[in-house]
């Protein structure tokens, strides 16, 4: 059985899940509309709106978070802005699904995880795989980027953030192995 990529598919794929709380909006000149959603990491965070669009006509399925932050350009100091230039680069650079993105018309930054849908097929796995990448990405990255546009991490200080956790875990992993070789040669 196909699952064609319709509002229809997403809003089930969203219940299943567990969200019940969206809204189905209508887009002039397209064939499916797009739902509106979101999620809060706490009660007092203000949270992210979530879209998920599919584009029949373009034989694509889009979820994005727009507004992940709003940075005008005349809005920061030209240093901070190209440190959040470079800072977006390096995450598009290190990310494997999905990409963060400027727009100098209004200083809108988003993230966005598109997808083909030629064969016009979508797994629950593959929904689901699609929104947690959206979910951790954003969770995990736009509070960085955030303090670059307010000036308190520079463009390597928030290389070294992204850069930490992958690196201790390396450690880690490179420690244990190393113990285990001690212990297979018989130097405890």
């Amino acid at each position: 059985m196909t699952n064609t990529v319709t509002v229809e598919l997403m809003r089930r794929y969203l219940e299943q899940f567990g969200w019940h709380r969206y809204e189905v909006v209508d887009e002039p000149y397209e064939q499916e509309g797009l739902l509106r959603t979101g999620w809060r990491s706490n009660p007092v965070d203000e949270g992210h709106t979530l879209v998920i669009d599919p584009m029949i006509e373009r034989g694509c399925l889009s979820f994005y978070v727009p507004k992940v932050l709003s940075v005008p350009i005349d809005s920061i100091p030209e240093n901070r802005f190209r440190d959040l230039m470079l800072s977006i680069a390096f995450m598009n650079y290190t990310i494997i699904l999905g990409k963060f993105g400027y727009d100098p018309s209004d200083g809108e930054v988003r993230f966005t995880v598109s997808m083909p849908i030629d064969e016009n097929t979508l797994t629950y796995a593959q929904f689901v795989h699609s929104l947690g990448v959206v979910i951790k990405t954003v969770e995990n990255h736009a509070y960085l980027l955030d303090a670059v546009r307010h000036g308190e991490l520079d463009f390597q200080g928030f290389v070294n953030k992204i850069t930490e956790e992958p690196r201790r875990q390396m450690r880690e992993a490179l420690e244990k192995l190393l113990e285990d070789l001690r212990r297979a040669l018989g130097e405890d």
